[in-house]
């Protein structure tokens, strides 16, 4: 599927990216747009991923046999793009404008699996290469530093072939083959040899546009020992791992592992995903980039508060920032159990959310570790102002739309999209005001309506005593009383503060956080005949007490992340 670009045709480079990236996205559909939040999720079942254990949800384990998928082939995220340039040469180069990444089931990895590249987005990868390898060789200490020899005037081919075998190695993260140098020294040559800094200059802008730097070709070599599968080669491993847990090429000692074969054995594999986890920088950016596309975070930059919550305007950023040192705080820097994100006291806090949360007030910008009272009406993420503040209507709450979040996004269910002719909920209004519990009876007297609401309304509507902007409240503004009764599948409950117990206790959800795992790991969605590989996942994850490092452990190390099959033709 993937061709190296022809040096010497350096200029029909649009074409032929035009047309690999139209290959790589053969592979599925786009059924997200940018951004994406879960009104624009495309179905897939009404209930809820299934879990062990006891509660609401849970189901019996089935017994399933595993067969690998195909693979995915994902073009490099906006941030991975972005990360890969800072780990070649340095954070001073910036990285100009590039295609916004999609982000369909949650994740733009899967959108970068699914999707094309637009005309315009070949132009700016093209724009970007060029621009990035010219301020790179404008720095006369960076590019010795590149290039790691001094070439000799008219170029010499050893300084030459020494650059493309290094430089390659690490922006395609594998060995460049023999017929690839051969086609860059004649760029570099065609080029000119007088001018043997220009010529790698252009050599560099050649391989930052390459389908191999641009996409993460993981396709497999055939396995001995399993007939039919492939196992992904060393360097491929190398590859998946990094940009699982670092979200960029691999490291000096990954590269080395894989030269060395070691990456093929599942031990070697262990060995490294244990290195990399214990590098707390890499690993919390991770982490943070995982859960601001899982749990939408980024929509925070959307909503307008009232001035007299946020009258330096970096509310959105303290509610995204409080999440995400949360799940950092429990999954890696405590090693704690995931379930408490549901049901834990303690935040952190600055003066933007210290007010929010009725807690002693701070001038301070830094967020700090604080505790909410028990006897408060906050606990666990479901009360953060981040997770309150999203999934709502500027003007109001939206129980339908929360409802619809928690449904999707921590139970792993969806709820097909309505149907036409359905008038929004407002234009259904008659006679003296009603709360919104009301009216969303009196959309569902459709029957229409009804058969999707019901597994959306009741976990919204107990989410009604915080407000559109995460404010808690009693009362409406018209003084009618807020009943925040909810339901989960028949489990009744009063407030988010008890929703989030709820959820703590639902194997689905831990069932759909492994679920979510696995196709960011992936870059794309399960197959049918990965059932297997989630199930046992989930119970080493729960046998683990539910920490997040022996399921990362465990999921690397698994058959569906080690091995694929040949894609169909």
């Amino acid at each position: 599927m993937f061709v190296a670009l022809r040096p010497r045709r350096i200029g029909s480079v649009h074409a032929l990216l035009c047309c690999i990236a139209a290959l790589a996205g053969c592979n599925g559909v786009v059924d997200g747009t940018p951004g994406a939040g879960p009104e624009q999720q495309p179905p897939i079942s009404m209930a809820g991923s299934s879990g062990s254990g006891g509660g609401p949800g849970a189901v019996t384990p089935s017994t399933a046999v595993f067969a690998p998928s195909a693979p995915a082939l994902p073009r490099l995220t906006t941030a991975q793009y972005q990360n890969v340039i800072r780990d070649l040469f340095g954070p001073g180069i910036l990285v100009p404008e590039l295609e916004p990444d999609q982000r369909p089931y949650s994740f733009s990895i899967i959108g970068a699996s699914t999707s094309t590249v637009s005309e315009h987005g070949v132009d700016l990868y093209s724009q970007a290469a060029f621009g990035i390898s010219k301020a790179v060789f404008a720095d006369l200490t960076l590019r010795q530093s590149v290039v790691g020899c001094s070439p000799a005037t008219p170029l010499d081919d050893a300084c030459l072939a020494q650059f493309i075998n290094q430089f390659g190695l690490r922006a395609w993260r594998r060995p460049v083959t023999p017929d690839e140098l051969t086609r860059y020294q004649t760029l570099a040559g065609t080029i000119g040899r007088a001018d043997p800094w220009l010529a790698l200059q252009y050599v560099t802008a050649a391989i930052l546009q390459s389908p191999s730097f641009l996409y993460r070709v993981e396709l497999g070599e055939a396995d001995a020992s399993k007939p039919g599968w492939l196992h992904y080669t060393g360097y491929e491993m190398a590859s998946r791992l990094s940009f699982l847990l670092r979200n960029s090429f691999p490291d000096a000692e990954l590269f080395a592992a894989a030269g060395r074969g070691e990456l093929v054995a599942k031990e070697g594999v262990l060995t490294q995903a244990t290195r990399l986890l214990n590098d707390a920088g890499p690993t919390e950016a991770m982490m943070s980039a995982l859960y601001s596309e899982y749990l939408d975070l980024p929509l925070l930059e959307d909503v307008k508060f009232p001035d007299a919550m946020d009258r330096n305007h970096t509310l959105a950023d303290s509610m995204k920032s409080e999440v995400l040192d949360i799940v950092n705080r429990i999954a890696l820097r405590d090693s704690g159990d995931m379930r408490t994100l549901f049901n834990t006291r303690n935040v952190a806090v600055n003066a933007d959310l210290a007010s929010l949360y009725g807690l002693p007030s701070t001038t301070s910008t830094t967020l700090a570790p604080a505790e909410l009272t028990a006897d408060g009406p906050r606990a666990g993420i479901m009360t953060t102002g981040a997770l309150l503040t999203l999934n709502n209507r500027p003007n109001r709450t939206s129980p339908t739309i929360r409802g619809l979040f928690i449904r999707q996004r921590l139970l792993c269910g969806t709820v097909p999209p309505p149907p036409p002719g359905i008038p929004p909920i407002m234009e259904t209004d008659a006679g003296p005001p009603k709360t919104i519990r009301e009216k969303l009876e009196q959309h569902r007297s459709n029957p229409t309506c009804a058969a999707c609401h019901q597994f959306m309304d009741p976990l919204g509507l107990g989410m009604e005593d915080f407000d559109q902007f995460g404010r808690f409240r009693s009362t409406y503004e018209s003084g009618q009383v807020v009943d925040s009764g909810g339901d989960v599948d028949g489990t009744a409950f009063s407030g988010a503060k008890q929703l989030g117990q709820l959820l703590s206790q639902d194997p689905r959800v831990m069932a759909c956080l492994v679920k979510q795992f696995y196709r960011y790991g992936s870059a794309r969605l399960e197959g049918d005949g990965e059932t297997a590989t989630l199930e046992g996942l989930d119970s080493a994850f729960a046998a683990a007490g539910y920490q997040l490092r022996p399921l990362l452990l465990e999921m690397v190390s698994s058959d569906g992340f080690r091995f694929t099959v040949e894609a169909a033709k």
